[in-house]
């Protein structure tokens, strides 16, 4: 039984007089902001919901100053700019606008901390004119009390609501760029090469790349085109193979069923690829093969015990093999990653200001 199952689907909830609070401080965002009813108390639908945790909370907050804000506007939870958590988060909400019975004025969002930028990113402007939005978006920096909210409960996220809801996953398919037409080669490796080493990153992903290429696969870089360009390669291909990473929860959006895709482990414990895993088998109707060569990890010392930044090292002959026995490429002898990888760990912690660490592996259950 899904999430999903458990909650009964997605709910709205109309608020009269709501008091919206974002964050007035600096820190956590967990527990500094909240929505309230007109009486005060919290409201719970309205509550962000990450793996175990809820990240709004009730402490002091209902008594803040508010200024009005009139007419009638849909609530959108957090705006996160992290292209992943936007996707998987700030989005999951929207699926509202296929069932509301009246207009709406605006949608807001609760902004993540003071001092993050109140302007949408670009990325961010790109995501919401792809989902052809009826009404603009509206950033709450400052209390406001409303004069009617609609709280729709969170149609998609992360860990255990990966997922999405049927409704959440309906107004996708029939909204995210369906006029875009498939265009692209038919092998396709979306890379991470490009991206910041603070994003977290696999050693020996330019022997993976070198060993692809050959095997007939186009490198793609998908942060350097545009969002209709990526959804045309992502449609196009008949065999993806990627990195765990953002880029596949774009790819989840616009996959179908008629492909083969790879998900290759970044992080041991594979929470973050068997997620990926459950979006592609129901938004894509597919089965993907979730590869795990990872044989050793690096993790910020003083950060959490695993965190999404760490580093790992892939045995990239095994992953050749692997692919081939999914059907995604010839069987071949695969050259591996070479170098002095406790060297270049030094050099990218440098680089980073992060010290790195070597960490126990851990591996959690493959998805069911």
């Amino acid at each position: 039984m899904s999430a999903y199952d458990q909650m009964l689907n997605v709910t709205q909830t109309r608020l009269m007089d709501a008091r919206i609070i974002p964050p007035l401080r600096e820190g956590a965002f967990r527990h500094m902001a909240g929505v309230f009813d007109k009486t005060g108390a919290f409201c719970q639908p309205a509550n962000i919901k990450r793996g175990a945790d809820y990240l709004l909370g009730t402490k002091n907050l209902r008594e803040t100053p508010a200024k009005r804000l009139q007419g009638r506007h849909l609530y959108g939870g957090q705006m996160n700019h992290h292209f992943g958590h936007f996707l998987c988060e700030t989005l999951s909400r929207l699926w509202a606008l296929d069932h509301l019975d009246t207009d709406m004025d605006s949608i807001l969002f609760l902004s993540r901390r003071p001092s993050t930028p109140h302007d949408l990113q670009p990325f961010q402007t790109a995501i919401f004119d792809a989902l052809n939005l009826p009404v603009p978006v509206r950033i709450v920096s400052e209390p406001l009390i409303v004069d009617e909210l609609i709280v729709p409960t969170q149609g998609f996220g992360v860990d255990e609501l990966g997922e999405g809801a049927p409704e959440f996953r309906d107004y996708i398919h029939r909204n995210f760029l369906p006029e875009v037409a498939p265009e692209g080669p038919e092998n396709l490796y979306i890379s991470r090469q490009g991206l910041s080493l603070r994003a977290g990153a696999a050693l020996g992903e330019t022997a993976l790349s070198d060993n692809l290429r050959n095997a007939g696969y186009e490198e793609f870089f998908p942060e350097k085109h545009d969002i209709a360009t990526q959804v045309a390669r992502y449609k196009a291909a008949k065999n993806i193979v990627s990195i765990e990473g953002s880029a596949l929860h774009l790819y989840g959006f616009v996959g179908h069923k008629a492909q083969n895709a790879a998900v290759i482990v970044r992080r041991s414990d594979m929470l973050a690829a068997n997620m990926i895993a459950a979006q592609l088998r129901t938004f894509c109707d597919i089965t993907p093969h979730v590869l795990n060569a990872v044989t050793r990890e690096w993790d910020i010392a003083d950060g959490p015990v695993r965190s999404s930044k760490s580093i790992s090292l892939l045995d990239i002959p095994q992953l050749g093999h692997e692919l081939a026995q999914a059907g995604m490429l010839e069987d071949g002898a695969w050259a591996p990653a070479t170098g002095n990888f406790d060297r270049r760990i030094a050099r990218i912690s440098g680089k980073t200001n992060r010290d790195y660490r070597e960490v126990p592996l851990q591996t959690a259950p493959a998805p069911g």
